[in-house]
């Protein structure tokens, strides 16, 4: 097959517009096809989806992508008829409805790899023009005589009437969502139309004199206008850089910062150092307002990844036999976009687990007293410098001893351990690869499929993650995420001769101890730390630090990361500090334990922990919390 035309180096912009405009619009559809079978009467949400669907058939038609335009065309007329009461949604359409949006992502993927290949489409075209023209009602109905739903409503002119295209406020409406750099393609969408739209509009302009329709024509173009000059596209790779510019920035100022304490210290401030003082503060207050704003820039709302699960549950609903309704809230909150591509697969396999292992069927939940509907709770809010995300469910929760039983009968813990665990460490071990207290294998399963995924993804991000669980009530997992990866906050510790930097958003609190307080369990040097005995890890004996430590007094730095906790073991706190991270470069890229560097205003390169790597350095074979 000959290149497509339209990915012709000219046409590079033109095509990587599109696909960016039928992305977002694609986000968005797939929350409102699955909206629409909750509520099929609102006819804001059928216009929207119509709207959609349409800008899709047009842009696509005007570049030349002729399958995504004809299946785009078939599907705006089903809706086309609906939001003229034509047509009433039945349950079933919306099968047939989702199966063409699938098939219309599968033709945005191939235009995303240059490789358009023809897709037989007949079967999903014809039943798009069976629901459109009745057809397909009427033969469900006839099929299904006893079904409470009734056929569809169609008048007998509507099934040989050609579909009305949408009004001038609609068409402004699309446009309005185009880039200013593809002003052309948002034109020619709105004029290349079917024939028959061009007759409508021919037949309404001979009804409107020239002074109202060169008002019309002047209001939308100015409309237009003016909600395409208030955004702009850029690429990630650029903010990606101002990103690197800023963090040089924050290290200078914290350069700058050092100098005048040191200058304190030397024996105070005169005149001209005063002058030195104003500057480094002002300097100080606009750097922060520069990186605040700088990071604002790399910050998408989490809905974005929400908004893909109405569709999870509800094929996860049919596929189970199962009523759940998903209730999501904090869909606002914003996040770096780095953070939210890391988070996606850890959400989905905890909203997948929920749906199968957690949620009992309707005749399950009757037989308990519950409502026949479940629900899975999503919810995200701040917390300081991090995210919360909470992922909730009202169905059997999380059997304590049961895992405790599996975790026996694997040989990972023995009868004793078992006996000595709590309950939040029974949780733990749901995180292990492979396990899983399902009865039956499905393409679901039970709870410890994928938890070995979500466990490494949020250690990667240097995040925690909590089960709480109350047997019959339902189970909650809370993850705790810092909100970008650039610039973070960090904890200065001195261990002997270096100094090292550990993520804040790995300390859960500093604890200061002595020799006294340290125990010895199995060979093993813990700590009591109120309820719960804490492991001790060495630093320095970890990285080979060297000098000598202080023996009797020391500070222990209790760490969570994942589903573990630990204490770090360090001599001195040298206060908290906002830190840019810097890689290592390829020599020491690989360097276990160490997630990269950063610099201190006196200038010293020092080592940024990576708390995850380090557990693993030191226990890789230990798979539950002490």
């Amino acid at each position: 097959m000959s290149e497509h035309p339209m990915f012709a180096s000219d046409m590079v912009e033109i095509v990587e517009s599109f696909v960016v405009e039928t992305q977002e619009i694609f986000e968005n559809l797939d929350q409102d096809l699955v909206q629409l079978e909750q509520t099929p009467d609102d006819m804001d949400l059928i216009n929207r989806i119509f709207r959609a669907v349409h800008t899709v058939k047009g842009t696509a038609g005007f570049l030349s992508f002729e399958q995504m335009s004809t299946l785009a065309h078939r599907f705006e007329d089903v809706l086309n008829k609906m939001r003229k009461g034509q047509l009433k949604f039945e349950p079933w359409m919306l099968d047939v409805m989702l199966e063409a949006f699938d098939l219309m992502k599968v033709l945005l993927q191939q235009v995303i790899d240059k490789k358009l290949e023809d897709i037989d489409m007949s079967d999903i075209l014809s039943r798009l023009e069976a629901i459109a023209s009745g057809a397909a009602a009427q033969q469900t109905n006839a099929d299904a005589a006893s079904a409470e739903s009734a056929p569809a409503e169609v008048e007998p002119e509507a099934a040989a009437e050609t579909p009305d295209e949408p009004t001038t406020d609609a068409v402004a409406e699309e446009n309005m969502a185009a880039p200013a750099a593809e002003s052309a393609v948002a034109e020619a969408n709105t004029e290349k139309e079917t024939p028959d739209v061009r007759e409508n509009e021919s037949t309404a302009q001979k009804t409107e004199s020239p002074s109202s329709s060169k008002k019309r024509k002047q209001s939308s173009t100015t409309k237009i206008g003016r909600v395409v000059d208030s955004t702009i596209r850029v690429d990630v790779e650029r903010l990606d850089n101002l990103m690197n510019l800023v963090g040089e920035l924050v290290l200078g100022r914290n350069r700058l910062a050092q100098i005048v304490g040191n200058i304190r210290l030397a024996g105070g401030l005169d005149a001209e150092h005063q002058e030195l003082v104003d500057t480094t503060t002002q300097i100080d207050f606009i750097t922060a307002e520069l990186q605040n704003a700088v990071m604002k820039t790399r910050m998408v709302q989490i809905g974005r990844i929400f908004n893909k699960f109405p569709r999870l549950i509800r094929d996860l609903s049919r596929e189970f036999n199962k009523e759940i309704e998903l209730i999501t809230e904090g869909e606002e909150t914003e996040l770096d976009k780095s953070v939210i591509e890391e988070i996606s697969d850890p959400l989905v396999h905890l909203i997948r687990n929920a749906v199968d292992h957690g949620i009992e069927t309707p005749e399950e939940r009757e037989k308990l007293g519950k409502p026949r509907k479940g629900h899975v709770y999503l919810r995200a809010g701040h917390e300081g410098n991090h995210i919360v995300i909470e992922i909730e469910d009202d169905g059997r929760g999380i059997d304590a001893e049961k895992i405790k039983a599996k975790a026996v009968e694997k040989g990972i813990i023995s009868a004793e351990e078992a006996r000595e665990m709590s309950t939040t460490e029974a949780y733990n071990l749901i995180f292990m690869p492979g396990f899983s207290t399902a009865q039956k294998l499905t393409s679901v399963s039970g709870r410890g499929v994928g938890m070995d995924v979500v466990k490494t993804n949020i250690t990667k991000l240097n995040g925690m993650i909590a089960v709480q669980s109350e047997v019959g009530k339902g189970t909650r997992f809370v993850l705790k995420l810092p909100l970008t990866l650039a610039i973070i906050q960090g904890l200065l510790v001195r261990v002997a001769s270096e100094v090292f930097a550990v993520p804040l958003s790995s300390v859960i609190e500093v604890v200061r101890t002595t020799r006294e307080d340290v125990n010895s369990i199995k060979g093993e040097e813990v700590i009591r730390l109120r309820d719960s005995v804490l492991p001790l890890i060495h630093v320095k004996d970890v990285y080979g630090v060297p000098g000598e430590t202080r023996d009797d007094r020391f500070y222990t730095v209790v760490v969570g990361i994942g589903n573990r906790r630990y204490g770090l073991i360090v001599d001195d706190m040298l206060g908290q500090k906002e830190i840019v991270i810097k890689p290592l470069g390829a020599y020491l890229e690989n360097t276990p334990g160490i997630a990269g560097s950063t610099i201190l205003g006196d200038g010293r390169v020092i080592m940024i922990l990576d708390i995850g790597e380090m557990l693993k350095m030191v226990r890789p074979h230990q798979q539950y919390v002490v």
